[in-house]
């Protein structure tokens, strides 16, 4: 790398680092998610060494706990406050991100600059506290790696992505090597999922229910995805806003679930068959947009998911993705997420309304926007696998 990469790659990172610090120190409540993980950390460093046996707290593979104990330890042990402390690895994560795109064959430069300024990923990991940047760091790794040649790296990257948060799990079928033989195939397999498999055993020896019903058995929470926005809609009609939890969607859950497995097994088997040619990062993007579009119970951090990949070849779709995507953040922190705003800040009540009508707004765009997009992909792979 040449004096003056060196010197772009340092300004790239300095902003990066300087807006999500910023943003972690400002938006320093203890609430929302980062509440969760502290009650998790106390009971952790209590002797509780199972998370899932705490219900509805830990519905993440086991990676993240230590992450979480660990702020709870240093914060007691410097006295310095647990939500930024348990922030800060998410926030080297993002930094990761960001040297990964500078070293991207192309077009890096600006892939770097687009998601160290891009405002979904200075929200989640600034504002809201999500960890979701340290399971896309090793998810991007490993497309890297797969368009690299190199399969056992790849492979593990991945096992790496699923150990924090096990969405990249529906990756496998689009990462494993295509041209190779069938052992080729199994050992990807094999090394994608068996870690995560052996960092499971000891809790699914210890209690095997809390685990099926805490990870397995999640189904997450209608913020976003068609199930949001059937939510959003019915409060702004009725004023009455109902429960987020997917156990009060009745069948609309499994109806989602069985959606998005449809598709998702129709472009596999379309990907496999050559039907559909994309890169590995456009198979990620796809892969992602297709969970955003379909699964109806979707939380706020999960639009960050496609972003590490879009970067990589912008275009309209992402731009109206991106200004959706941000809206119906802004709107659901203010809304929906008020305790975690600085300070004494309240919204009065009109504010509030027009921060949960800009939450509506923003999810019927990202929905939008986002099945716009995937059909927009399938259809280049389609006319690319055509020849």
């Amino acid at each position: 790398m040449s004096r003056s990469s060196r010197g772009h790659a340092l300004v790239v990172l300095g902003a990066a680092l300087a807006l999500r610090l910023g943003l972690i120190l400002v938006f320093d409540r203890e609430a929302g998610d980062v509440l969760r993980y502290r009650r998790v950390a106390v009971a952790v460093l209590e002797g509780q060494w199972n998370p899932y046996a705490l219900k509805h707290l830990y519905p993440y593979p086991p990676v993240w706990i230590w992450f979480e104990a660990g702020a709870e330890w240093l914060a007691r042990a410097t006295g310095l406050g647990f939500p930024v402390l348990v922030k800060l690895p998410v926030l080297a994560a993002d930094l990761g991100i960001v040297a990964v795109l500078l070293r991207w064959p192309r077009p890096a430069g600006r892939a770097a600059w687009l998601y160290a300024l891009h405002p979904v990923s200075l929200l989640v990991t600034g504002v809201h506290g999500q960890f979701d940047a340290l399971m896309l760091l090793p998810a991007l790794l490993a497309v890297r790696w797969h368009d690299e040649g190199r399969y056992d790296r790849s492979a593990l990257g991945l096992a790496a992505a699923i150990a924090v948060k096990s969405i990249p799990v529906l990756l496998l079928p689009f990462l494993a090597p295509r041209g190779a033989d069938g052992r080729a195939r199994w050992r990807f397999l094999v090394l994608g999922t068996a870690p995560v498999a052996l960092l499971l055993l000891p809790y699914a020896i210890a209690d095997p229910t809390a685990l099926l019903r805490e990870l397995f058995g999640y189904g997450g929470v209608a913020d976003f995805g068609w199930i949001g926005l059937v939510r959003g809609a019915a409060w702004w009609t009725t004023g009455r806003l109902a429960r987020s939890d997917a156990a009060h969607w009745g069948a609309l859950v499994p109806v989602a679930k069985a959606l998005f497995l449809v598709v998702y097994a129709a472009l596999a088997a379309a990907f496999w068959r050559g039907r559909l040619r994309w890169p590995s990062s456009v198979a990620a993007l796809a892969v992602f947009l297709a969970f955003q579009v379909l699964y109806g119970s979707v939380s706020a951090q999960y639009l960050l998911w496609v972003v590490p990949f879009a970067v990589l070849a912008p275009d309209r779709s992402f731009a109206a993705h991106t200004v959706a995507a941000t809206a119906a953040l802004v709107g659901f922190y203010a809304f929906l997420q008020p305790e975690m705003l600085p300070g004494d800040t309240a919204l009065m009540a009109g504010s509030r309304e027009a921060a949960g009508r800009l939450w509506v707004l923003g999810v019927a765009g990202v929905l939008s926007a986002g099945a716009f997009w995937l059909l927009s992909l399938v259809r280049r792979g389609r006319r690319s696998a055509e020849g």
